[in-house]
């Protein structure tokens, strides 16, 4: 298995202060959600795995199932940590796309929400290294918990006042589906790799949902550092390790100034639209999952 997501020995980091509250609940089963921090608008958040794991412990120390660790307002990154069957969900106006971190379990999406079961519908397993994208509105819950099971969940507003404009290329392999779920599982990922060294492909956009995408970037020299005005990123490495450097200004393809740090497998980091961005010091390669959504709802 290419992604790994546990280490043998870690140094977990201490207990954190000034969690916020949401007291909002998106349907059943998610309950009280801890806000780590503000989505800020001028900076990158680095979450390297050591701090992951962490959240782990403290979660289970705490029984807690859900952790925001960024608050976009409109979008959030989220952990979800549960060890029993959850009651079934349905977001109206958000989807999600998640990345299984740790255990197992069946996800089942579709069919209707009755006394918080989902009745009709389809169902299969997740594992680590999945990655599963679901649609606004869609009902989806998790049972068959194999000792527990704990994913990455990046969420995002899609009601927009306008529609986006899905992009056109060759590497785009899919619209975003309104009415099902789609599950990459590792084994396609890993293929999707594959792939992608054999056509020299630095990007490949596995879903186009027109304000949002789901992406795979592969690259093994440094890249040209880039600038979103209105797009937000949040991206999970998923093999290899380079450095990332954000802030700054940037000046013929490079940053000049901004701040610099290693990343590596299992790292999360979030990107503020605006903020130049690059990677550099690329070994052998690296790959990331790139989840990317609008920020100008207003337009």
């Amino acid at each position: 298995m290419r992604i790994i997501y546990t280490v043998a020995v870690l140094t977990l980091f201490g207990a954190y202060f000034g969690l916020a509250q949401d007291k909002k609940k998106g349907g059943g089963g998610e309950g009280r959600t801890v806000i780590l921090e503000k989505a800020p608008t001028d900076r990158a958040v680095t979450i390297p795995l050591e701090k992951l794991m962490g959240y782990y412990t403290d979660m289970d120390a705490k029984k807690m199932q859900t952790l925001r660790m960024v608050e976009g307002g409109r979008f959030n990154v989220n952990i979800r940590r549960i060890t029993n069957a959850e009651t079934a969900l349905i977001h109206p106006d958000t989807a999600d796309v998640w990345v299984v971190t740790e255990g197992g379990g069946t996800l089942t999406t579709g069919g209707t929400v009755e006394k918080g079961k989902i009745v009709g519908g389809e169902s299969h397993q997740v594992k680590v290294g999945d990655v599963e994208f679901i649609p606004a509105g869609l009902p989806h819950g998790v049972s068959g918990v194999n000792g527990n099971i704990t994913w990455l969940n990046l969420r995002f507003d899609t009601n927009y006042l306008s529609a986006g404009t899905s992009a056109k290329g060759d590497y785009v392999l899919a619209s975003a589906p309104t009415d099902k779920a789609v599950s990459i599982p590792l084994e396609k990922l890993n293929a999707y790799f594959k792939s992608m060294d054999a056509k020299k492909q630095s990007t490949l956009r596995m879903l186009e949902g027109g304000r949002y995408n789901v992406n795979i970037r592969r690259i093994t020299n440094a890249e040209t550092a880039l600038v979103h005005p209105d797009t937000a990123d949040v991206w999970v490495v998923l093999e290899g390790a380079g450095t990332l450097t954000t802030g700054g200004k940037l000046v013929k393809g490079k940053i000049e100034g901004g701040e610099s740090h290693a990343i590596k497998v299992g790292d999360v980091e979030f990107i503020p639209a605006g903020l130049p961005h690059g990677v550099s010091g690329v070994v052998g390669s690296i790959t990331w999952l790139n989840v990317r959504y609008d920020t100008n709802y207003d337009k």
